[in-house]
């Protein structure tokens, strides 16, 4: 056990610390310097190069599904047909 003084000293030190703590975490330039990078680096914005690329993609990719359909109709008519056919036999 120490002396009133020493426990005046340990209490500020308690008291004063998670003030010192909140002032210090809770500046908005701090803010602004940290996060605010921090967010522009993960999600950059978007430049019109990136979106026409992404467009074209998108294009490319309807495409190919559009003729997989088309293929995969005219073989199911095969099919029907050939049922067709073959139950008329």
């Amino acid at each position: 056990m120490g002396t009133w003084k020493l426990e005046v000293v340990k209490m500020s030190i308690y008291v004063m610390f998670p003030v010192t703590m909140f002032y210090y975490f809770n500046q908005t330039d701090l803010f602004e310097t940290y996060v605010s990078k921090k967010v522009k680096e993960m999600y950059p914005p978007e430049s019109k190069m990136h979106r026409q690329e992404l467009e074209s993609l998108r294009q490319r990719m309807r495409i190919k599904y559009e003729e997989k359909l088309k293929h995969l109709e005219t073989e199911e008519r095969e099919l029907i047909a050939s049922a067709k056919k073959s139950a008329s036999r």
